[in-house]
C-alpha cells in the first residue's frame, strides 16, 4: 500500500472522483471521509495552476486546526496525493 498503491490507482481508468474514493477508503489510515474528494480535487487542480497557497473552503462542518479553510498544498500533504501531481511537495 502506500504511495505505489496510489500510483497504480492513478494509472486505472476510472473518474478522479472514483480514484480518491479508493485512495481514501483504502490507502489512507484513518480512511478520509468521502465529503473530502471535492476538496481534494480542488487541491489537486490548484497544483497544477502553480496555485497550491490557494486558500479552499472546507464543506460545512469541517475544520482545519480551528479553520474553515485550508491551504492547497495542506491537503495535497495531508491525503497523500502526490500521485495525482508531478511532485511531492516537501518544501511546505
Amino acid at each position: 500500500m502506500g504511495s505505489q498503491f496510489a500510483s497504480e490507482i492513478v494509472e486505472l481508468d476510472m473518474t478522479l472522483e472514483r480514484q480518491l474514493a479508493i485512495h481514501f477508503s483504502s490507502n489512507c489510515y484513518p480512511p478520509i471521509p468521502r465529503q473530502m474528494i471535492p476538496t481534494a480535487i480542488t487541491a489537486i487542480d490548484a497544483y497544477w495552476e502553480e496555485e497550491v497557497e490557494k486558500e479552499l473552503d472546507l464543506p460545512e462542518g469541517v475544520t482545519f486546526r480551528g479553520q474553515t479553510t485550508v491551504k492547497a498544498w495542506q491537503v495535497i500533504n495531508a491525503y497523500y496525493l502526490g500521485a495525482w501531481c508531478e511532485e511531492e511537495l516537501d518544501n511546505y
